[in-house]
């Protein structure tokens, strides 16, 4: 029997687990050095599978001096190929391109390669094999939730660009005026839905304000309490259209337009949700926002803010807050510079900024404002420190999904 460092344990030769430790705390680099720290998941003498990415150094010096000390029946390896399909074999999973592919993915995430995951998983896809619903399948193991939903669809909507708020929000904005006609119409014959209308009323205002960049923005502030609103008001609606058989296109056409803004948000919370399978502080992580474009209609601008590590949030509030750092990261497509990515670096008062774009006329068109955009800053005592520019388009799944560089997985075998 095969006992895993994590504390896995199966029949064979056991599990394949990542294992690490969280990087010490490091001096600030430049921005731009954080997308070298993502690396396409792959293995020595394999094709890239995944577009997953690491964000530090995962040698796992304090793990492995604890299993050699167990016994010295204990084996520690980098994890390879042949490991990987000797696994399957094990398992009695077949041994072809889509498992060998969801288990790349499943050890660069901490998932342990076992019947049991294989399972889950499949049992997620439903026999979609496409390279996103991989992804999809792999992270909604990776956060805990592989047992809690019944298929892909939710991430694999979002992370195909398939899911933007923006749609939902403009076709729910526009049906507002007839949805209020129907149910004034009903309150004719049902008094009682007055009170109703006036809710479903400022609910409808309250969507309009989501397409502003503001403090009272919910997609910001608050996108948990906008989905309970949502939700409630699908469910209420929902019921109401049963009870009255209204048989109304209007109420058909708001309430699947209103299933897909659900959809969204909750697609949003998962993908903020930390990794259970990783160590804390192994990887980067971050809150996930998608908010409607107000420069380009249809579009949307793609928000990952990074969460604060539990160590910094536990120290004594009186600590100067000069060495914290905050990282943001916005991406948006443009009708006339292609992708813009924006990441922005704070410690203390310093700002470091760095924008990328696929499109050398954006490199150009951004530089200009280098200087107004330093101005700005020193009105609020921020000092930009460094502002470059990059011709480069950035897949920004690679923060949205973070994972560990293969050939730094290690197998950890303990014989019984």
């Amino acid at each position: 029997m095969g006992i895993s460092n994590a504390g896995g344990m199966s029949k064979g030769t056991g599990p394949i687990w990542s294992g690490a430790k969280p990087p010490a705390g490091q001096p600030l680099k430049p921005a731009e050095e954080a997308f070298e720290m993502h690396k396409e998941v792959s293995a020595p003498g394999t094709k890239s599978t995944s577009a997953a990415s690491k964000t530090a150094d995962v040698s796992t010096p304090a793990q492995t001096q604890k299993a050699q000390e167990s016994g010295p029946i204990t084996q520690i390896s980098n994890l390879s190929v042949k490991d990987i399909l000797q696994q399957l074999a094990n398992i009695k999973v077949p041994v072809n391109d889509h498992n060998q592919e969801l288990a790349l993915l499943m050890a660069a995430h901490g998932i342990e390669i076992s019947e049991e995951s294989f399972a889950i998983i499949n049992k997620l896809l439903k026999g979609n094999k496409s390279k996103v619903a991989k992804e999809s399948a792999i992270l909604l193991v990776s956060k805990g939730l592989g047992g809690d939903v019944d298929d892909v669809g939710i991430l694999n909507n979002l992370l195909s660009k398939n899911s933007q708020v923006s749609d939902s929000l403009k076709n729910l904005t526009q049906m507002q005026s007839n949805m209020m006609a129907l149910l004034n119409n009903a309150v004719k014959d049902h008094p009682g839905l007055h009170a109703f209308a006036a809710i479903f009323d400022d609910f409808n205002e309250q969507l309009k304000k989501t397409k502003k960049i503001s403090h009272s923005n919910q997609l910001l502030a608050n996108p948990g309490e906008l989905l309970d609103d949502a939700m409630t008001m699908q469910s209420f609606l929902k019921g109401l259209n049963g009870k009255l058989n209204m048989n109304s296109k209007i109420m058909s056409t708001y309430l699947s337009e209103l299933a897909k803004l659900n959809e969204n948000l909750m697609g949003q919370i998962i993908l903020s949700q930390d990794s259970v399978k990783q160590p804390l502080g192994l990887l980067e992580s971050y809150h996930y926002f998608q908010i409607p474009n107000p420069l380009a209609a249809q579009a949307v601008i793609e928000m990952l803010l990074r969460k604060q590590a539990r160590s910094k949030l536990s120290r004594n509030k009186e600590e100067s807050n000069e060495n914290n750092q905050e990282k943001l990261i916005i991406s948006m497509d443009t009708e006339t510079m292609g992708t813009i990515t924006v990441i922005v670096v704070v410690m203390g008062f310093k700002v470091w900024c760095t924008i990328y774009s696929d499109q050398d006329s954006a490199i150009g068109h951004v530089n200009s404002f280098r200087n107004e955009l330093s101005e700005n800053l020193k009105k609020y005592q921020y000092n930009l420190e460094e502002f470059k520019t990059s011709r480069k388009k950035i897949n920004i799944q690679k923060f949205i999904a973070p994972s560990q560089d293969i050939s730094e997985v290690k197998r950890i075998q303990t014989e019984i």
